[in-house]
């Protein structure tokens, strides 16, 4: 039985109709990708899916014991609470649940109802449900799931104990998230949950997603993400939604071939029209108008239904224009160290970049991939050591929000006029290949939104004929048919290009070097973004083993402790966080015993024992983060 069943949704907004006629299912534990173009109604449809909004026509049915959880792009909700109340909140039944079983607790301690034997039955009859359901929900490891789940998402401790107002809005998101997730709902709808998450973040929550239990609708650009999670992928286009089999890549190759037999079978059609006409003007008023009039009926069958030639999706057209060659080495870093304030962000920078090369730049949010980026461009001086630019080089940096490098005030032609030698009807024929057509092209900067100001920076920049493209996360607010533009557009750049991004796809696609920027420094790894992963995980497996081998056996007394440089493994951890669950539910059981409560003394031990237990193992989720986010 599907878990959610949409029937013939209808929305429109003013006159413009944004769903007609939407009909599909989700099956229970079903993880579904649905994909559009921008302003296409993705999140207008997620949001009747979740009830938040009611359709023009036809209905949503979701099962009765269903629990929905939903991620919007832009969350509102309270500002005074913190990151980690907020987050918990998400299992408020749990939470609900909790406070039931002290409150219990409390009465079974009282001697009023400890010493009458019916009150008491009654109390345990009840506090014995209510712990059943706790431990069922995960109540016991709620606190350090929570932890585990913000720690995944980029949150340090003391990020954890910030209150909402004082983040900035891409951390509001991922608290948001984290809140959905602890929620385990029995259907998670996401409205582009990669959005404002680092590469670490995103591949712990595609690796979340894969084993939850539960379904999910998911809107995504992230195609890497949706390969990885979904089994079926929902196309929504002219307000119509249409089921694909596969994943994102299987719809692409799907997609393609519908079209390829649509221009086909119109183009067959169109031949045959154009024959008949012929064989009609020809033999109208001959000895064959007989034969002329039989295939007048025919034709007027043929065209009694007309079809419209089919339509790929409105894609940019970007061309890689030939760009004038720059000397052997483009740019070369020497003991470069950069600060700001007292904060060092890099120290003992060494770097050279070749001709040609296309190199990727990753790291957690916050490290200095911009201020690197600046750096190679001769935008940013280092405080100390020495950064050399080469021979003939026409470096050009893209700015990661496009709003610093635009003038709201100008229009769309006037930017692209300003500064370049090419005349209106030349610019004009440029913008259009950036889906700036007619009179969009008049359009203030001020009225664009997010992916247009992408496009149209994206534009001057490739009009200046650079032969260094330094690119500071360049699909931003593009969709997914707008990155693979312009992913084709970069594979045919002739310069040298370095690349700032958490699209795992564009990356595995275009770079063939990989920068990590890591506590500091750079890490330096010739091959690509997959390979890079492969000898990482490899490498930590062989920390493992060693560890493993090096650690003491039962015997030797001289070597309980491991030295305080060795890092614990993720065996090492996961072992342990087993043993504290255990001793977490056996003070948990002993707390069920109405004898307990006879020894006061005896239930503050076992209350403490149960309160070090749900400490440690909070600790111990903490410890499993970091050695994740270290082996990533």
């Amino acid at each position: 039985m599907a878990i959610l069943t949409a029937s013939n949704l209808s929305k429109r907004y003013g006159v413009e109709p944004v769903l007609r006629g939407v009909t599909f299912s989700v099956e229970p534990e079903e993880k579904v990708a649905l994909i559009g173009r921008n302003g296409s109604g993705k999140t207008t449809l997620l949001r009747l899916l979740a009830g938040l909004d009611e359709p023009d026509g036809g209905d949503v049915a979701r099962v009765r014991w269903a629990r929905v959880g939903y991620l919007e792009q832009i969350p509102a909700g309270p500002a005074d609470v913190d990151v980690f109340s907020h987050a918990l909140s998400g299992a408020a039944d749990v939470q609900a649940l909790e406070i039931r079983l002290r409150e219990l607790e409390a009465r079974m301690a009282s001697p009023d109802v400890h010493d009458d034997p019916d009150r008491l039955a009654d109390v345990m009859a009840e506090y014995s449900q209510v712990r059943h359901h706790f431990e069922h929900a995960g109540g016991f490891t709620l606190e350090a799931r929570a932890r585990s789940v913000l720690s995944g998402l980029g949150f340090l401790e003391s990020g954890m104990k910030k209150p909402l107002a004082a983040l900035s809005g891409g951390w509001r998101v991922r608290t948001e998230l984290a809140r959905a997730l602890l929620a385990e709902p029995d259907l998670l709808l996401l409205d582009e949950p990669t959005n404002h998450l680092d590469l670490a973040a995103t591949e712990w929550l595609e690796e979340y997603l894969q084993s939850f239990p539960g379904a999910a609708v998911i809107v995504s650009h992230d195609r890497r993400l949706l390969d990885a999670v979904t089994s079926r992928t929902l196309e929504l286009e002219g307000g119509l939604v249409t089921a694909f089999p596969g994943p994102y890549s299987i719809y692409a190759a799907l997609k393609a071939q519908q079209i390829e037999q649509q221009a086909e079978a119109y183009y067959r059609r169109q031949e045959e029209v154009e024959k008949l006409q012929a064989y009609i003007r020809r033999y109208r008023a001959g000895n064959r108008a007989t034969q002329a009039k039989s295939r007048e009926k025919r034709l007027a069958r043929l065209t009694s239904t007309p079809i419209e030639p089919p339509k790929g999706p409105q894609v940019m057209r970007v061309v890689a224009r030939a760009v004038p060659p720059s000397g052997r080495t483009v740019v070369r870093l020497q003991a470069v160290m950069k600060r700001y304030g007292e904060a060092v962000v890099f120290s003992g920078i060494d770097l050279e970049i070749y001709r040609g090369e296309r190199v990727g730049l990753v790291g957690a949010n916050g490290t200095g991939k911009t201020t690197l980026l600046k750096m190679l461009a001769g935008l940013e001086p280092p405080s100390a050591g020495d950064v050399t630019s080469g021979t003939g080089l026409r470096a050009r940096y893209f700015a990661q929000e496009s709003a610093t490098a635009l003038q709201d005030d100008h229009t769309v032609l006037d930017e692209i006029l300003d500064g370049h030698p090419v005349t209106p009807e030349q610019a004009r024929t440029y913008l259009g290949r950036f889906l700036f057509n007619g009179e969009q092209v008049f359009k203030h900067v001020g009225m664009l939104s997010g992916g247009e100001r992408q496009r149209l920076n994206l534009a001057k920049l490739l009009l200046d004929q650079p032969n260094f493209l330094l690119l500071d996360e360049p699909t931003n607010h593009l969709d997914i048919p707008s990155r693979e533009a312009l992913e084709a557009a970069l594979l045919e750049f002739p310069g040298t290009l370095v690349i700032a991004t958490h699209d795992r796809y564009l990356l595995e696609r275009l770079a063939t070097r990989m920068l990590t920027v890591e506590s500091g420094r750079l890490v330096d790894f010739h091959g690509t973004y997959d390979e890079m992963k492969a000898k990482r995980s490899r490498d930590a497996q062989r920390a493992g083993r060693k560890a493993r081998r090096a650690a003491p056996g039962d015997g030797d007394r001289s070597r309980e402790r491991p030295p305080k440089s060795r890092r614990p493994t993720f065996e090492e951890i996961a072992t342990q966080i087993a043993a504290a669950e255990q001793e977490l539910a056996d003070a948990g059981r002993l707390m069920a015993d109405p004898e307990l409560y006879r020894d006061g003394e005896r239930t503050k031990m076992t209350r403490a024992r149960y309160e070090e237990a749900q400490r440690r193992l909070e600790a111990l989720y903490q410890l499993l983060a970091s050695v994740e986010a270290g082996d990533r």
